[in-house]
């Protein structure tokens, strides 16, 4: 872990290559233009099976998250779900958008106000990885955040 530092003099401890650093790196760089396409991945968030509860050892990210948005009060993100392609479609859509919105609730949790955050469930569309093997079903089942202003 690395600890990066935030606006105001706060620190996180974040993986030095993790989500937090990557977005971190995006809102502080002024030349760096907001892209809807452009997603960064959660890597230490993670849910219960079948199920929108995040688990115990999310809180850590959950918690890094919230501290980023509150020392840049001007960014806005949105949150994105993903499923692998396993089971139905309508059902993996409901499932990517309960855990998209337990992120955004998560947030809200911990001080961030709900008309920053938005949340959506793409089930198993924009695959990133060959749902035909284990490892890439896992790195399909994800969490992702867009920053929509900074």
């Amino acid at each position: 872990m690395t600890k990066l530092a935030l606006a105001g003099g706060a620190e996180i401890d974040a993986s030095g290559t993790g989500v937090e650093s990557q977005l971190l790196g995006f809102i502080t760089d002024a030349n760096a233009q907001i892209d809807k396409t452009k997603w960064f991945d959660f890597d230490r968030l993670n849910f219960e099976t079948g199920s929108a509860k995040l688990t115990a050892d999310s809180k850590a990210q959950v918690d890094n998250m919230a501290a980023i948005l509150k020392a840049y009060p001007a960014v806005k993100i949105k949150i994105g779900g993903y499923t692998d392609n396993t089971g139905k479609p309508e059902n993996n859509l409901k499932l990517s958008d309960s855990r998209a919105k337990a992120v955004m609730e998560a947030l809200v949790g911990l001080g961030i106000a709900a008309d920053r955050l938005e949340a959506e469930g793409y089930g198993e569309q924009f695959a990133i990885a060959d749902n035909a093997t284990p490892e890439g079903r896992a790195k399909n089942r994800r969490i992702s955040v867009s920053v929509r202003a900074k």
